[in-house]
């Protein structure tokens, strides 16, 4: 009986583990910046810092 527990608890260990490593594997990366989502550069684009010919 004690060997059936002491399986039982192993098993669960491996499972709760691996389900860890899956979330952390599957974890979305860090959002890329982009142009349209800094605010500075919007507010260049209509003040004239470039003018076009």
């Amino acid at each position: 009986m004690a060997y059936l527990l002491l399986l039982l608890v192993l098993g669960c260990l491996v499972y709760v583990g691996w389900r860890l490593a899956r979330a952390t594997a599957t974890k979305p990366k860090t959002r890329v910046i982009g142009p349209d989502d800094d605010p500075e550069f919007l507010r260049r684009l209509g003040h004239g810092d470039n003018p076009r010919p």
